[in-house]
Parts: structure tokens; sequence; C-alpha cells
């Protein structure tokens, strides 16, 4: 019954509408042609939405047509089309035209580029019937003084707009709502322009930031009779937004003013929980919903999947739709506090709304339709008609930039399903959330995985308040029991030593973190000697069993998650999102390699040859010694131990003297998982001392190694020596990088000014992954360089233990030390572009960016190991690529770019282990970035990847003759 109604309602709001009046792009010929073809082939509207995304940094007209051809090929029916008029005459022609016709383009769906140019719009929609809202657009706000600017110019719209509408004259249907006159002017705020830190960890810091941004906002509003609506973004933000705007309305100033109110998105499984918390809240006025389907649904697909966290969104377009329209008949049942305001095209949707309004009873004018601009004319008229409130949402900014508006709003709406059919037929009440290509290719990749039996293990939302009180309880809980006592190892004994390591909190040097024994070299000797002993029992073993253990490390250290990460931030000064991921990794490594080993190492059968059975296998090299770095505490140890145990070497573990304790609980979870007390070691020492020895003991067989160059270099030099040694030893050696990333002047200055700041910043730069050296093309330079600063500037940095805290601190004193003198070095000899802060008590550094560097200078070519970023211009690709790969180094390097040609050439001739293509250069994930590199950077295969066990282990074949003497082989008779 319920579905006849809405149809029927449907058929009397919109049957009047046969065919369109006029196709949607009718205003341009042009357009109507471009969006048939788009409409035709999916593979034509990616590469149209992309070209039009990348249009506005195409600075030079003689890059448009080499755009088009990159991105629509030699199809000369497409380069007529995208030529229409001119043809394919010379490029400068090529390029008016299209520059022209893009800006036609634009006009259609942003409303002018300030006050001034969209009054006069504004004004004619309202004498015909239609109101707006106001949508600011522009670049991404990525720090504070671009969120200033933006909370300024609310304020100025604001002032501009209400002193412009007294002079308007009341158009009563859009004026007035069943309460009386409702303001003439209504804005939409983005909260993610108001605030460049914004960050789910930081909870209740971002809460307060958020609410003190817009408390200047909500109280010019009321002081000039606006309406304020907070739209929604992504799914990340979407709590804390609106737990913020809750807070907010509850306040004495704000709460009573009726004409507030808030986006739901309906695509959200938790939106009607939402709506239901909004209902709760104590705010004595009204509240108006903007109830939409959802514009970021492959995005928050794709999070989700990468991240491997529950998918916030329906799936499929009908769940969405029902729950639209659950979330429409909750609101029209809690009026008069909420007010539905219907921000959709879809006919049916609108439909359902108005006809569960006449079932609660709530007026018609307490209704609102609301649509996009430059999307709606097909119903304006008959929504107006039936004396329905109707309202478009107008984005107010400059053309060009606005782009990224245009595509995201193109993309929402050339689905499978969409509303640009709709125009073709009305009679199709699709809608702007459907079911897209991606969602089968995200199925197919799902069941790649449970196929291999591995998948990551999802780091933590820290948007879920539970998640929070737990890492927060977990740091309490440490700091409790300081200082630790960490012991030597061997054979299961606990020994401690009269020589100590004391280990502080970098970020708070009063407070002692460990007390650490010092391992000698006669502890080293017994222990080579018990793990010699045990090796032929412990290689033995089945690699089912070898396996099984490893999978039963990895439950460990996921139970223990929470505290093994809260230990980092103590102990090695991480933030709480990158010791979380730490741990992660480390459980990640452990269930990969248990799956890589049944994989690689079981007999198989090399050829099918008569009489004669070849089998390959593999075999423990022997005893190892684990020597592991501080930077990534637990996930590279544990990657190198567990590739060790489940190959069947025995070891001894000499961890970096600045992280023993995580290393030491590592070593407890080991023992208590099973691992035979001869077979594994623990040797906290000086490396010096412990590292030297062990790496050039006679009955090492393998070194596993990730640290220094330098470091590296002497555990190289150490393995050589023969002289009484068994076997030549094996040494897989992880060493450093001077990592660049090159942004080229088609780049997304958004994407590669947030991607640089986290690869030379995250961790304070100490990353062997880290990005130490940016190449700008120089057309870009001023504004690339003028972002990335005011970003640095935004970020706050301080105790590690603190989620706020975006920028820790450096390791320890030396690490602090050595890294001053590289910047004191490039004060003399370069420009330094950022300010330099202080903190007391702590070993920080500011993050530092040098420009205008001599091309000899050590800031150029040497491993920093620290946040220090030199930025250098180029002219040419060729340039930038050949600078990047004059380092001894080749471990990772990135680029911003969205020419296809180029990015082409790059994955050619840009020569490093891990390249990045318009992403971070570090965060490596395990099998799906098997990490490591070569030149100086390393020796060996890659760590995660599929043939990293292979160096851990001796291949072997064993051949056998079956053909009885005199006789045949059974199998040939």
């Amino acid at each position: 019954m319920l579905k006849i109604a809405i149809k029927q309602v449907e058929q009397e709001l919109f049957g009047s509408i046969k065919e369109p009046q006029r196709q949607l792009f009718s205003r341009k010929w042009w357009y109507g042609r471009l969006m048939r073809e788009v409409l035709k082939s999916s593979h034509f509207k990616t590469q149209m939405f992309r070209f039009v995304d990348v249009f506005p940094s195409l600075n030079r007209k003689a890059d448009i047509p080499v755009f088009i051809k990159e991105y629509f090929g030699e199809d000369k029916a497409t380069l007529r089309l995208l030529t229409e008029g001119v043809g394919l005459l010379p490029s400068a022609l090529t390029s008016i035209f299209v520059t022209k016709q893009m800006k036609e383009m634009s006009r259609l769906f942003i409303i002018g580029e300030d006050t001034s140019t969209a009054l006069p719009i504004l004004k004619k929609m309202r004498k015909n019937k239609v109101g707006f809202t106001l949508d600011l657009l522009g670049e991404a706000v990525l720090s504070e003084t671009e969120a200033e600017r933006y909370q300024e110019k609310y304020l100025q719209l604001i002032k501009d707009l209400s002193e412009a509408a007294n002079g308007w004259p009341d158009e009563v249907c859009i004026d007035q709502d069943d309460r009386g006159a409702i303001p003439k002017v209504n804005i939409s705020i983005k909260v993610s322009a108001l605030d460049s830190l914004i960050h789910a960890a930081a909870w209740d810091n971002s809460k307060a930031r958020i609410k003190a941004k817009l408390r200047p906002i909500l109280s010019a509003a009321i002081k000039a009779a606006v309406f304020i609506n907070i739209d929604m973004e992504q799914y990340v933000y979407k709590s804390l937004v609106l737990e913020a705007f809750k807070e907010l309305i509850e306040e004495s100033e704000f709460r009573q003013y009726p004409h507030f109110g808030i986006v739901i998105q309906a695509y959200l499984q938790d939106a009607m929980k939402d709506l239901q918390k909004l209902v709760a809240c104590k705010h004595l006025g009204s509240l108006t919903i903007r109830l939409v389907k959802g514009a970021y649904w492959d995005h928050e697909l794709l999070f989700a999947e990468q991240r491997n966290w529950p998918c916030p969104v329906y799936r499929n377009k009908a769940e969405t739709d029902q729950n639209f329209n659950s979330c429409a008949n909750f609101i029209l049942k809690s009026y008069p506090y909420l007010r539905l305001a219907v921000a959709s095209h879809n006919t049916q949707s609108i439909a359902a709304a108005v006809h569960l309004a006449h079932v609660h009873r709530v007026p018609q004018k307490a209704l609102e339709i609301q649509m996009l601009y430059g999307m709606s004319e097909a119903f304006q008229s008959a929504l107006i008609q039936k004396d329905l409130r109707f309202r478009e949402y107008c984005p107010m900014g400059k053309a060009v930039p606005g782009m990224a508006y245009l595509v995201r709003r193109l993309l929402e709406n050339t689905s499978n399903e969409s509303f640009l059919r709709q125009q073709s037929s009305v009679q199709d009440n699709s809608d702007n959330n459907s079911n897209g290509p991606r969602r089968n290719i995200l199925r197919n990749s799902r069941s790649s995985n449970r196929c291999l039996q591995f998948k990551n293990i999802g780091v933590l939302d820290f948007a879920i308040l539970e998640n929070r009180k737990k890492f927060q309880n977990a740091i309490e809980e440490w700091e409790k029991c300081l200082a630790i006592e960490v012991p030597i190892i061997v054979n299961g004994e606990t020994k401690w030593s009269d020589k100590k390591y004391q280990r502080e909190n970098p970020s708070k040097l009063d407070q002692l973190i460990a007390n650490i024994s010092l391992a000698s070299e006669e502890d080293c000797e017994r222990a080579v000697r018990i793990a010699k002993s045990s090796l032929t029992i412990w290689s033995q073993k089945k690699l089912e069993e070898r396996s099984q253990l490893l999978l039963h490390i990895a439950d460990s250290l996921e139970k223990k998650r929470y505290s093994l990460a809260a230990l980092q931030v103590l102990e090695v000064g991480k933030s709480w999102e990158s010791a979380d991921a730490d741990v992660c990794e480390a459980i990640d490594f452990c269930r990969y390699y248990a799956m890589e080993i049944i994989r690689i190492a079981s007999p198989h059968l090399t050829d099918k040859v008569l009489g004669e059975e070849s089998y390959a296998l593999w075999r423990a090299r022997g005893v190892a010694v684990v020597i592991a770095p501080w930077n990534f505490p637990l996930a590279i140890l544990t990657g190198m131990v567990s590739a060790c145990l489940v190959t069947g070497n025995t070891l001894c573990i000499k961890p970096a003297e600045q992280s023993s304790v995580t290393a030491y609980e590592l070593m407890k979870i080991l023992l208590k998982c099973g691992v035979p007390k001869n077979v594994v070691h623990f040797l906290p020492g000086l490396g010096e001392v412990a590292g030297a020895y062990l790496a050039g003991h006679k009955d090492i067989s393998l070194v596993a190694f990730t640290g220094s160059k330098e470091v590296g270099h002497c555990i190289l030099n150490k393995a050589l020596p023969l002289h009484g040694a068994s076997s030549l030893k094996k040494c897989v050696v992880e060493m450093g990088g001077k990592n660049a990333i090159i942004v080229d002047d088609s780049a997304d200055l958004d994407l590669a000014v947030e991607g640089v700041m986290e690869s030379a910043f995250g961790f304070q730069g100490q990353k062997c992954s880290a990005c130490s050296r940016v190449f700008v093309a120089d057309s870009i330079h001023k504004r690339f360089t003028e972002r990335l600063i005011w970003m640095v500037d935004s970020m706050p940095f301080g105790d590690a233990k603190k989620p706020e805290s975006r920028i820790g601190p450096v390791i320890d004193k030396p690490a602090m030390e050595k890294i001053r003198k590289y910047i004191d070095l490039g004060k003399k000899t370069a420009r330094m572009l950022t300010k330099e802060k202080d903190i007391q008590n702590a070993y920080f550094i500011s993050p530092t960016i040098f420009t205008d560097v001599p091309e000899d200078s050590p800031l150029l070519w040497e491993e920093i190991f620290g946040p220090v970023l030199v930025l250098h211009t180029f002219k040419d690709l060729d340039e930038a690529v050949e600078l990047a790969n004059a380092s001894e180094f080749a471990l990772t390097g990135g680029f911003y770019s969205r020419s296809p040609s180029r990015i082409r050439y790059v994955r050619e001739n840009f020569l490093v282990g891990n390249l990045y293509i318009n992403r971070s250069c570090t965060g490596a994930i395990v099998k799906r970035h098997p990490f490591g590199g070569f030149k100086m950077s390393g020796l060996g295969s890659k760590a995660g990847g599929p043939d990293y066990l292979k160096q851990f282990m001796n291949p072997i074949v064993i051949t056998e003759n079956t053909v009885r003497r005199g006789g045949f082989s059974p199998h040939l008779v």
C-alpha cells in the first residue's frame, strides 16, 4: 500500500513532465553532446572527469591539447567532439576554445566567484521562487592559516548577504514556513574548512577546536538572522562534527535559535542512531535536518576496505533508498522539533517524503525540497507549482579551481544509475549512490584475500570511544610501573647485568622508562653455543608446526596491541596512530610468513621425467642473529624474528638500546607461546659490543639487520672473515634512504602538500622511507612552498602521549645533536623557510625546510634521519629524475602528477625499491607493499613480500633414480 501511495504522489508531482523540457546542458549544445558520450561509455566518462579534474592546473595553453590527447588518445571522433567548432586546428585555438568551454561548464554548477557575481543570480532565483543555500568552494584546508581565512570568508559572507537581503522583497513561498517568516539567507558550512587539525585520536581537543571555530559564525548568524547548516563530509569526521554541533547548540547563546541545521547521510548505516541523538539534544528551538543519500560512497567503501574496517555505508542502492525513507519518516514523526529538508534528485524519495509528511500531519510548508544548483531545472517548476518550498544548493568560488567540486558532482551523478540518465528519462528513479562497477572489483579482491588465507589487520579507529579509552588506559598502566628492569635471557634464564643502559622518555627526560642490562661477549658466546646445539631438532620440526606457532604469536600480539602500542609512545615517542600501526605490522608479518612458509618450503617436484624424481625444498641456514632498529621497534624486529623462526633457524636477538623494553615484551610473548627456550635468546646490549661480536661470530650463519648505512657496512665487514667459519654468512641488510618526491605542475596540490608533509615529518622524519628531498616544478613552486610552510607551522608538537601532538621528539640526544649539525650547516649555506621552536626537557627538533641548497651540500645527499627537508625546483622532468637517482640510496620515491605519459616515464626511470604515485612514500603494508631497496639501501629481498623467507633458508634439490637395475620402475609398468 505504501509503495502504491508513493507512486501516486510521484505521478501527481512529476507526471506532467513527459519529456525533459530541455537537456541538462541545453545552455550549450556542446555540453549536451559531451554528456551523451559520457552516458554511453564508462571509459569516456572516467577520462572526461579526469581531464576536468586536471584542467585547472594547466596554466600553459600548450598543455591543454597535449592532455586532451593523453586522456582521450588519437581517436578523431573524440577529439572532434572535444574541440567542436575548432576541429583539429593549431593548439593555440584549441586551448582557447576548451578553456572557454570549461569555464562555461563550471558556471553551470558554480553560482559565482564571489558575492558580487553571485547576488544577481540569487535575486533571479528568488524571483523564480527558488531559495538558496550558499557553499564556499576552495582548496582543501591543510593549515591553520587557510582555516582562519575560511572563517573570515564565512563571517564576511554572512555580513554581505544579510545586508543585501534587507533590500529583497518577500517571497512568501520560500521565505515562510508553517511558523511564519524564515531567514532569506541560508549558508552551508563545511567544518573541515574551519580547522586543519581535526584528529579523531585527539577527540576532546578537536571537538573543543571545532566549537571555538563555529561560535563566532553562529553568533553572527543569530545577529543577522541567517540560517546556518552544517554539512557532512567524509565519515571520518562525522561523529566528531555531530557531537560538537550537538553540544554547541545546547549552549545558552544558541539554545533557542530555531534556524540551525545539519546534514544526515542516509547511505550511512548509523544514520538513524545519529537522528536519535539529535532528538535527545537539549536545544530549545527546532533543528532542520537536510537528509541526503551521500556524496562519498566510493571513497567510504575504498577507505574502509584499505584499512580493513567495517564498511560504514550500505553497499547497494535499495538499502540506501529504504534507509532514506526510514530516516525521513523518523524526522517527520519528530516534528516540530525536527524539520525535514529532502535533498535528493530522486523522484521516489521526494514523493515518499511528501506522502509521509501527509501521513504524520506535518504541514506541507514545514517540508523543504533541495537540489543541486544547475541540476534541478527539469523539476523546479513542477515542485513550485505544487506549492512545495524549493531550495538550491549553490557552490560559490572561482570557476577554474572549483572544478574539483564539479568533478565530484558529476561523478556522483553519472554512476551506472544516475540523475543525468534521469534527464533523458524522468521515469528513471535511480539516484547517485548506485552500485558502481568498483563494487564488483572490491568483492573480487576480498575473495582473493580469502583464498590466500591472509588479510591485513585493521588499524584502530580512534573515532570509537572505546578505542581511545583503552589506549589512554594502557599508557597510564605503563606509567605506573616505570622504571622497568630489562634482563638478558639466555636459554630461558634471566640475568641482570651490573652494566646498565638507562632509557628515558624522549618526550619527558625526567621520566625513566627502563634500566637495561647490557649483554657481554660472554653472554653472546653462551647464547650462540646453545642456539647451535639446538639447531637440528628445531630445524626438523614440521613446517606446519612452526607455521602454527607464528599464528599463535600473532594472536598474542593482537591481544596485547593496546599495551604494546602505548609502550612505544613512551619509549620511542611515536604518536598513537603510528604506534598502533607498528603493532599491526608485526601481527601481519607473523600471519603472512606463517602462510608463506607452507607455500614456499613444502617439497615440490621440479619436473616430470620418467625414471627420476627430483624434489626442491628449503632448509634452515643455521644460527641467526637479528639486529633490530628502534624506529619500528616491534614491527621490524618481529618481522626478522618470525622469518628466522618459521624457516627453522635458531637465533639471538640484539635489539636497539633505545627500544629494548618493546623487544623484551616480544621475547616474553615468544617464550609464552611455546618457542623453545634454547631456540631464541635475548641479548640487549650496545651495538659496538654485543652487535659486533655476534655479527662476526664464526658460528653465525645469517645476520638479519635493519639500520643505518654505517652500521650495515660494519656488519658486512664483520661477516666477511672466513677463518674458522663453517659456512659463508648470509646477510639480509636493510639500510637507509635519501628519498625524493617529485611534484610536477599537473599535480593535485592538496594531495601533494599533504603527502609531502606526511612523508617528510611523520614520526619526525625518523623512517628509512621518509622523504628528505622534494623536487617541485618551478611553475608551482611558490604556491606549493607557501602551503607546505603554512601546514608545518600549524602542526602542534609536544609530548607524544598527548594525542593532539602531531610532531613528537626525536629518539635521543646523539640523534638530536647530529640533526642540529645539519640544520646549522643549512643556516650557513642555504635558505631556511621554517621557524625554529623549542621545548625544554625533551629531544625536540622543529620540522625544518631548506631551499636554495648548493648541489654539493650534504643536506642534499646524506641521510639525516630527522625532520629536515630540502626543497629544490626543476624546469624539466628529466632533470628532476636525474637528481633523484643521483643519490647513493635507492629505497623509496614518490611522484605527484596527473599526466599519464609523465607517470609512465617516472615508472620506467625513477630507480627506487618502492615507488609511490600520488600518495606518500611511507607506510608500506605487509604483502600489499613488499618493502626494500637496492644500491646503498639494502642487500636482500623485500620484507613482507613473497621471496623474503627464501633468504633465511638454503635451497636443496634431492634427486632419486627410480629405475630398478635390470627392470623397470613400477610406475612404468
